[in-house]
């Protein structure tokens, strides 16, 4: 007997990355445009799966990939969203998009106290999936975002699932973490 959990990251959206150098207030507002951009719909089928139950994050682009992916009842709910990352108040500062991205992911990822609440509440939101993924004891498909997935999949290791690696996950693929019982 084993336990199954298939993670897959949402369709590519429709709202492109910007460009040039931008300030700290663009960048939050490109993420708010981002996250209600629509997703680009593609034609895909999962591997022959009975998933029991399907969880989306409660975003517009999530559930639309978890539409095209499973046919029953999908249960939407915001623990499966990306971190929020708290805007910089660095007034006019022009930067580039990567460094922005480098120093928001340090910045997050040591603590800073700019970004400590975001990061604290984005793990207990990843320690709740994995609750609520061990809980329902079935085979469960969750479809949600990048950074989400990457977390949630070192939470399933580290719960003694099984699975591949990946860094970014790529849109609209399955990535299968199985458990197996030590009893079987």
């Amino acid at each position: 007997m084993s336990m199954r959990v298939g993670l897959v990251r949402h369709f590519p959206v429709s709202e492109p990355m910007p460009s040039g150098w931008i300030t700290a207030a663009q960048l939050h507002e490109w993420k708010r445009r981002y996250d209600c951009a629509g997703a680009h719909c593609e034609a895909v089928t999962l591997a022959a799966a009975n998933w029991a139950r399907c969880y989306s994050s409660d975003l517009k682009r999530a559930y639309v990939t978890a539409q095209a992916l499973y046919p029953g009842e999908i249960v939407q709910t915001p623990l499966l969203r990306e971190p929020e990352v708290a805007q910089f108040e660095t007034g006019e500062l022009l930067l580039p998009i990567w460094l922005w991205r480098l120093m928001l992911g340090l910045s997050w990822m040591t603590g800073h106290r700019s970004q400590r609440s975001s990061r604290d509440d984005f793990l207990r939101r990843v320690h709740a999936v994995a609750e609520l993924i061990e809980s329902d004891d079935t085979d469960v498909l969750l479809v949600s975002h990048a950074g989400m997935m990457a977390y949630l999949r070192k939470e399933l290791l580290r719960r003694g699932f099984e699975g591949p690696k990946f860094r970014i996950a790529d849109h609209a693929r399955l990535y299968v973490f199985e458990r197996r019982d030590s009893a079987a």
